[in-house]
């Protein structure tokens, strides 16, 4: 007798993130472990930044790929009618660079500050017909990373930093992590053509006030307080990224809709466009 639809979603909301954090522990442990025991380098535990970024790519090594097989709400369609120079922010291994259409893009730029993922990353751009035209950059998405990373690329010359030079940003399962969220995006937004588009997928935090649940958002709370953050890269479960995407700049189109909004890890899914002519104030 199957269980009450009521029943498998209350269990799927504890055992999702309970899995993903159970193997986040583990990878960081066998991570300590390498480095005191194989490598016999415990000085390199001194970085504990680094090594919780090396726990981190080795758990999305493991499991990016059967994590991205099927993504939230109408992303594939959407990363499928990415054209021209796309900045993808976060790509980890590139498991989703099969989603693009090779023949629509003219280059991507993979912000990816993970090292450890870089070799697969570069592995799967050939496997999506996209080689030649795919550069990865080792950096973070804050502009004080990219920015530089950027001009060293020569895609950016002098000045150009304050224009927009992308077509399509794509942020997927990315700004949960990103420090300084605010100062980011308003980043990207900048080097986001006018008339551009922004393709966004990411968790956020539980909308319990109106279609999510409380219990939900008191999981989100529980595994915070249990060191989330510390042993997911510095992935946030609780933060409320439409408001900052909102807050980012100025968007003719603004379409985001919530996937398992009742979920411990819901999502907002959809695409932004930049604002072809900002307003521009009659105030002196």
């Amino acid at each position: 007798m199957p269980l009450p639809a009521r029943v498998t979603q209350d269990m799927r909301m504890v055992l999702r993130p309970s899995m993903l954090f159970s193997s986040a522990i583990y990878h960081f442990v066998m991570t300590v472990f390498e480095i005191v025991f194989v490598e016999r380098a415990p000085s390199k535990l001194l970085s504990l930044t680094q090594v919780r970024y090396r726990s981190f790519a080795s758990l999305w090594a493991a499991n990016g790929e059967a994590m991205s097989a099927t993504m939230p709400g109408h992303l594939d369609s959407l990363l499928r009618n990415c054209a021209g120079l796309v900045l993808d922010v976060g790509p980890g291994s590139g498991v989703l660079l099969s989603r693009f259409n090779p023949q629509e893009i003219t280059a991507i730029y993979g912000v990816e500050p993970a090292e450890e993922l870089h070799a697969a990353l570069e592995q799967n751009a050939i496997k999506a017909n996209l080689d030649g035209r795919f550069h990865a950059l080792i950096c973070g998405a804050e502009p004080n990373s990219l920015i530089p990373a950027l001009h060293k690329s020569g895609l950016l010359g002098d000045g150009m930093a304050d224009q927009g030079v992308f077509d399509e940003i794509c942020c997927v399962r990315v700004l949960c992590g990103v420090p300084h969220l605010r100062e980011t995006l308003q980043s990207l937004y900048t080097l986001l053509k006018p008339g551009g588009r922004m393709v966004v997928c990411e968790h956020v935090v539980n909308p319990w006030r109106n279609e999510g649940r409380v219990i939900a958002r008191v999981l989100q709370a529980l595994f915070t307080l249990m060191g989330w953050p510390f042993f997911l890269g510095g992935c946030e479960l609780q933060r409320d990224t439409e408001t900052y995407l909102r807050e980012a700049g100025e968007w003719s189109e603004f379409k985001l809709v919530h996937v398992d909004p009742r979920d411990s890890i819901p999502f907002i899914v959809g695409e932004l466009k930049k604002a072809s002519k900002p307003t521009v104030s009659n105030e002196e």
